[in-house]
């Protein structure tokens, strides 16, 4: 764990690095604490340029990542004076923003504040580069719901698990997630036990898809099923 001088992480490593990775990592760490040093004072210069205040809040989003909540307040008031200095989202930085803060909600498993991010994502007129984030969101929530349903035996969570996987699956085909999404979507069904739904969506996909990694993975759950079958 790094932490800079007021005691803030900025960055941590789980795992054992060899000298040569660690002196990387020590230098990613403090380039990235130089470049928040930067905009705090390119934002003192000009407070209302936009592209700093978006740089500056993905920063602070990323650092909330970790686990300290006022760093997200931070990017947060940060997000206000973007949405306030351009309300009808014309330079195209609110996307990304909310799609970040809409992340870092659910990576510290408050996913009811991110909902509310992920629908103001969604209430965006996102241009054809930008609907990929759609797919990023919608994974990310359906492994959240998917995997807190089965600790918890959340129904609800599974419902709402299948409803996200199967947003990327008929809305986005072309995404790099496609594939993914289906073999969640698999996993989900097998947990619940619908395995007819699981063995046709796995089956489909151990046919069809050319990712070894997915094909294995759904190869190795359709010999689970069989096996519980016998």
């Amino acid at each position: 764990m790094f932490l800079n001088s007021e005691g803030d992480l900025i960055g941590s490593n789980a795992g054992y690095s060899p000298p040569d990775q660690f002196s990387e990592l020590m230098q990613k760490v403090l380039k990235r604490e130089n470049e928040l040093k930067r905009l705090k004072t390119e934002i003192q210069k000009n407070p209302n340029d936009l592209k700093v205040n978006a740089d500056l809040a993905m920063v602070y989003i990323e650092r909330g990542k970790q686990g300290k909540q006022e760093n997200l307040e931070k990017g947060k008031t940060l997000i206000d004076k973007i949405l306030a200095l351009d309300p009808n989202n014309q330079f195209k930085l609110l996307p990304q923003v909310y799609v970040e803060m809409a992340l870092a909600h659910v990576s510290q498993d408050n996913i009811k504040e991110g909902e509310v991010w992920f629908g103001k994502v969604s209430a965006l007129d996102l241009k054809k580069d930008e609907v990929a984030y759609l797919p990023k969101l919608h994974v990310s929530f359906g492994l959240f719901y998917g995997q807190n349903a089965e600790r918890q035996g959340n129904e609800d969570y599974f419902q709402k698990a299948e409803g996200h996987f199967k947003a990327v699956i008929e809305k986005y085909p072309q995404s790099e997630l496609y594939e993914g999404a289906q073999l969640y979507l698999g996993i989900v069904y097998a947990i619940q036990e619908k395995n007819r739904r699981a063995r046709l969506l796995l089956e489909k996909l151990r046919n069809h898809t050319k990712n070894d990694a997915i094909q294995k993975r759904a190869s190795d759950l359709l010999e689970n099923l069989e096996n519980q079958v016998e």
